[in-house]
Formats: C-alpha cells, structure tokens, sequence
C-alpha cells in the first residue's frame, strides 16, 4: 500500500514537471530579474520605462596630456556623480580597463612582453574632498579592471558626489586589441580615463572585469576633454572640437569649411602639408578641446603623419543637419583613400533607408589602426584589401552609432542583441553600395556550419559566459540569422517599425531584450512568442526536408516536414520539363502548430523537378531538400 502510494506521488510529480513546458506554451523565457524589475515599476510588460525607470549618469571634466613618443598618459578629472535611483549607494565602482596590460591580469588575447606593465597608478582620489587613499584600509578596493570606492558618508537617493581623481600609465607600444600605437607618432588611444560602472535596475552595479572579448556598457554622460600633446601632432577624438580656429593652419580651417558644408570630399591633410610644416597654426605644444553631451564613452587618436579627409552628408530632410564624417590614415594605405566616400553613403543609407533614422551624431572619425571597433563618432579599422571587405567594416562600426551608443544594450550580457541587429540591419545598405554582394547568402552558409554544435549556445546565456568561436557565432551569425528569420515572419513594415519604436523608446537609456521583444509584439497581430522561444532561447536548428510527392494529371501534391527544431520559411521552386520554374514561397506561420505542411499545385505542365531553396534560407541538411521525377 505505502509502496504504491510513493509510485502515486512519484508519477504526479514527474506529470507535474514534464507538463511546465506544455502548460508555458506560447509565453516567451522571461529572467527572474526582468521580472522584479518589472514588480519594481523600473520596467513594464509593454517594453517601456516604468514610472521608476531610472539611469545614473556623470559630467566629466578632464584634462590629460599624452606624449606619443613615449606612450606616456597623465591625467586628472572632476567628476560629478549623479545617483537618480531609490537607493542609496554605499560604494562607487570605477573603472581602470588599462589594467588589462598589468602584470598577472587576466586576459583573453595575449599581450607583448614590453607591454606588460603595472597599472593604472592613482595618485589622487577625493569624494566630495574626503581623500580616500588616506583613509583607513579598505576604503578601496582593486580587483582586476575595477576600482571599488567605499565612501565614508552614503549617496542618498536623487543626490549627487564630487569625485576628484589623478592618474598616469603608459600606452602599449605595440598594438593590442582595439587600442595601440599604429607607426611612430600614431596612436588611437581608448578606456583611458577612470569610468564610473554602470548602476542600473537590473542587476546594481556592473562589476565585470574586461579581460578583452566581451565589450561594453556604459551610463550616458557629458565630457568637457582637453588634450594636451608634444608639438606637430594632430588629435581626433570623441565631441565637437571647440578651439580649431586655435589650432590649425588657417588653409586647412578653410578646407575644413568646405568638406562641412558640402558633399564633396576634401583632402584636409595631405603629405605635403605635413613634410612642409603646414598643419599646425602654432609651432609649440598644442591643448585640443572637445566637448559632447549625452555620450557613452570618449576616445581619440593621434598622429604626426597621417592623412585626413573629410566630407559631409544631409541626413534629415527637414532640418536640413549635416553629419561630418573623416578618415585618418597611413599613407600607404590600400583603400582607405576610399573610406570618407564610403562613410558618407553608408550614413545617408542608414539615415533615409536600412535605418530610416538621422543619424544621431554631429560627426564621426574613421582611424586607419587595426581589426574593427567602434567607439562614439569614433571607429579603429584596419585596412582591407578588397572594396567589399571596406564597405562592410565601415559600415558596420558606424552602424554601433544606433546599438548600442544611442539605444545603450549591455553588450557584456547581449552582445547578440547589439552585435545583431547591427550585422542584420546595414545588408540593405551593404547590397545598395555593392550591387553584386548577397551578405545574407554568406550569412547562412556561415550559421549551417555551425548550427546545432556545441559552439551554438541560445541567448538566455550571457555573453559573458561565450568564448572564442562560442562568442562570435552567437554574437554575430545565429543573431543576425534570427532576425533575418524574425524579419521574414513579421514582415519588413512591422520590422522595421519595431525598430524604430524601440530606438524612439529607448534612446539614451538601457533596454534589455525583452524590452525589444515586446515592442515587437506590439507592432504585430501575429503570435511570435513561439517563434521567440524557439530561435532565440532554445538550443536546435533549421531543417525542412521534402516527403511523399504525388503527382496526377494535373495537380502535384508535396508534403514538407519540419525535421529541425526552428521554423523557416518554404520556398518551393518547381521546374518543368520545358526549363521553365515556378516558385512558391509560405511564410513561417504554417509551422505555428505543425511539422507538416502539404502543398498542392495545380498546372498543365509535365514536372521535371521539385527542390526546396536554403540559398537564402538556413537548412542544417540540404541532402532531403529534392526532388527528381524519374
């Protein structure tokens, strides 16, 4: 009796545990900590702030000189703190990624020996005048890239502290992922001052070490930047550049002028300026100044020899705004001569067509250093041999100008979100600049290879937890394909509508993913949450086969079954036996409750072949996707 009661009990529970997934349905995977964000009134279902949204934030004043002979950094900040939340804060978090070069760091890519070196050194840090270095022990804290400041009286809620902080370190020499020297005398130089980490409501403070793979989540500030370097070398950096009348040779404020306020490209530097002494209007040390407001991060470069050239483009047909766009690079350069034409159409495609968005920044500075890395109105390229290869990379990094430097995604947690939208989003604009390009051919040849293995992870996995080949696929190829299938499902017009509500929603502030999909929803009457589920939260993969075809006088009958987990679309390509074809195309929505599908066909003509197409369309096994009558 008691035996069968334990087997009674044991099978209502295992009943219970396997009926949760059936009884969930239809309902997309929601965190736990959106969840309460959402009790907190921070978030809403609807994917919109809640009554108690809030985002914290810092007015920056820094002034730092750099010696690029020496790789040489020093500088100080008066930073203003602003708390905006409900809480009250106990600590500030600040940021010193440069210790990613320290001596037993931890990092993902390996550095140079001569590189290596020993921190970030602080010799000054005041909150609100209390000196927190001469303090007791344990009023801060080093681990890794991240600073913790422990502060003698609490931030109150609403209120705001003054942080004064000194620091120096050295450049590397040699260049390293996304920062670096590039030739003597050229330098682009980023995550080079104290960052205050984000606090948000999701998850407090964002206490992530960079080691070198994952990227970026910062609070949207202000900068007032003045840089000071060694005579005869040019900066470019971050803001609008307030003291150019000060600075530059009077002829090349003129052809300065010229590429603002027009479409033509002008070379502002050129060789002979530089071989001559005609860039510079003062002969000694020069302090650039640029100021922006409402940015995410600040970056600049430097150089005594590169090239500059600059043009201009409208991108609001209304307000007639024109965006500045620049590259600066090595003579010897194979296309970037290019890059500034190719800036400039990518910006005008993004803002009236891929996009449909201005884009939201005053300018933007393509540096000719390595890989490919995007910062506000700034970019780090290399140089690509093919035209092809140039338009992507530029184009990509200026499309982060939307994700996540106007709508500011946590890349440390979703990357694919960002990474995503921003490899999906721009193949309009790629196929616009180069006519015989098909990015989403070579992006589903790229997601088969790899979908389904071990290295194809779903997105409820931070990106912190990816590596390696694990982190690119999931953050560039399985996301850009989802989307591509999203997309595909909904419809260009409610697509691309989701996209600009969520960008009109959240601009400056920081959505999570699902803030993203419930805007989506909102522009949809279609039910997408298993769709959501499946494509973007579960582990599986693409793959519909042809079954049974019948074939009477007149009518052909073929059944398509859905062997793979995720849903794609049919296109059904018939060819006759007088070389003629017919195509027909089903939208995802037939494998909402099905993995089955029967297509009947009526026609008069004899029927040679039947295939199902995964040119464009993801298929993980393309063996079972013919047929051949004999």
């Amino acid at each position: 009796m008691i035996k069968n009661m334990r087997r009674s009990i044991v099978c209502i529970i295992l009943a219970c545990f396997f009926a949760i997934p059936y009884g969930m349905k239809g309902q997309s995977y929601v965190p736990y900590t959106y969840k309460m964000a959402i009790k907190d009134s921070t978030r809403t279902m609807e994917g919109i702030p809640g009554p108690h949204y809030f985002q914290n934030g810092s007015d920056y004043s820094i002034e730092v000189r750099f010696d690029p002979k020496s790789g040489k950094l020093k500088g100080k900040a008066d930073i203003t703190y602003f708390n905006n939340s409900r809480d009250t804060l106990r600590k500030i978090v600040i940021r010193l990624y440069q210790n990613i070069g320290k001596k037993g760091g931890i990092r993902d890519e390996p550095y140079n020996a001569e590189d290596i070196h020993k921190g970030v050194a602080i010799t000054a840090l005041r909150v609100n005048k209390t000196d927190l270095l001469e303090q007791p022990p344990f009023r801060t804290k080093l681990e890794g890239t991240n600073l913790t400041a422990f502060l003698t009286d609490p931030l109150s809620p609403y209120d705001s502290c003054k942080i004064e902080i000194k620091w120096y370190f050295s450049m590397p020499s040699v260049h390293v992922h996304r920062f670096g020297q590039y030739g003597e005398g050229s330098y682009f130089v980023a995550y080079w001052y104290p960052q205050i980490a984000v606090y948000d409501d999701i998850d407090g403070w964002d206490m992530m070490n960079y080691t070198g793979t994952h990227e970026f989540y910062n609070d949207f500030s202000n900068f007032d930047v003045r840089i000071s370097v060694p005579k005869g070398f040019m900066v470019w950096a971050t803001g609008n550049w307030k003291n150019s009348d000060g600075i530059l040779n009077k002829q090349l404020l003129q052809r300065l002028e010229k590429a603002y306020t027009s479409d033509e490209v002008v070379q502002i530097i050129r060789k002979d300026d530089w071989e001559r002494g005609r860039v510079l209007w003062r002969k000694g040390s020069q302090t650039f100044h640029f100021r922006m407001e409402r940015i995410s991060d600040f970056a600049f470069a430097v150089s005594n020899n590169y090239l500059w050239d600059a043009t201009s483009v409208v991108v609001d047909s209304s307000s007639q705004r024109r965006v500045r766009i620049s590259s600066v690079y090595n003579s010897g350069s194979t296309n970037f001569k290019n890059v500034a034409s190719i800036g400039r159409q990518v910006i005008q495609h993004f803002s009236f067509n891929s996009y449909g968005i201005p884009f939201p920044f005053p300018g933007i500075t393509i540096f000719n250093g390595e890989g490919g890395m995007e910062y506000p109105m700034m970019v780090n390229n290399g140089d690509m041999f093919l035209r092809n290869g140039t338009v992507f990379l530029t184009m990509h990094e200026i499309a982060h100008s939307y994700f996540p430097f106007l709508a500011g995604i946590n890349e440390r947690k979703h990357s694919w979100l960002d990474e995503g939208l921003t490899t999906y989003l721009p193949m309009e604009t790629e196929e616009a600049l180069h006519s015989s390009y098909y990015p989403i051919e070579l992006i589903v040849r790229r997601y088969n290879a790899l979908a389904g293995t071990e290295t194809d992870v779903p997105f409820y996995l931070p990106s912190y937890q990816t590596r390696e080949n694990t982190y690119q696929f999931y953050s560039y190829i399985r996301s850009s394909m989802a989307f591509n299938m999203l997309e595909e499902y909904i419809g260009r017009d409610a697509f691309r509508a989701s996209i600009k509500k969520f960008i009109d929603i959240w601009q400056y502030k920081h959505p999570t993913p699902y803030d993203f999909f419930a805007i989506v929803k909102s522009q949809t009457v279609q039910d997408i949450d298993w769709f959501i589920d499946e494509w973007f939260y579960k582990q599986g993969w693409p793959d519909l086969a042809l079954g049974v075809v019948n074939i009477d006088a007149d009518t052909v009958s073929v059944e398509i079954l859905k062997k793979g987990s995720f849903p794609v679309p049919i296109i059904l390509t018939i060819e006759y036996s007088d070389g003629s074809t017919e195509s027909i195309k089903r939208n995802i929505e037939v494998w909402k409750d099905s993995d089955r599908y029967i297509h009947k066909h009526a026609t008069q003509k004899e029927i040679r072949k039947i295939r199902l197409d995964y040119k464009n369309i993801p298929d993980k096994d393309r063996s079972n996707n013919f047929y051949e009558r004999d």
